[in-house]
């Protein structure tokens, strides 16, 4: 796979780990991704995860993936605690070579948990 940058909450900074299966994503097909970190924040039946998959010129290639970050009666995650969730998306049709992916967690658009961002 490409590069992997990570980005986060502004003070302190918390780095999202993100792998992909298949490790490049195949194009039409789902994908299973495996994201990790642990987080300042609390992670809530509130908190969003979204996929992105943004071509060269900055468009979308498909609608952002959008799913709970945490589901269930052991949602509710600590801020410090070690997060790790596995999700299925849907690759686009198409993914040309120059593609970059976003994942972002957040509880709003304001107010993003943690992010990464990997080049392929």
């Amino acid at each position: 796979m490409g590069t992997v940058y990570t980005y986060g909450s502004i003070i302190p900074p918390t780095k999202l780990q993100v792998t992909f299966s298949p490790e490049v994503p195949v194009a039409g097909q789902m994908d299973e991704v495996t994201i990790s970190g642990k987080f300042t924040k609390d992670i809530t039946e509130n908190t969003e995860l979204v996929v992105a998959f943004i071509d060269s010129n900055g468009a979308a290639l498909a609608d952002p993936t959008k799913l709970p970050a945490c589901t269930g009666s052991g949602c509710s995650i600590k801020a410090g605690e070690q997060y790790t969730q596995t999700v299925e998306i849907q690759a686009p049709d198409s993914i040309p070579h120059s593609t970059d992916i976003f994942i972002v967690m957040g509880n709003s658009k304001t107010d993003v948990i943690g992010c990464a961002y990997v080049k392929l």
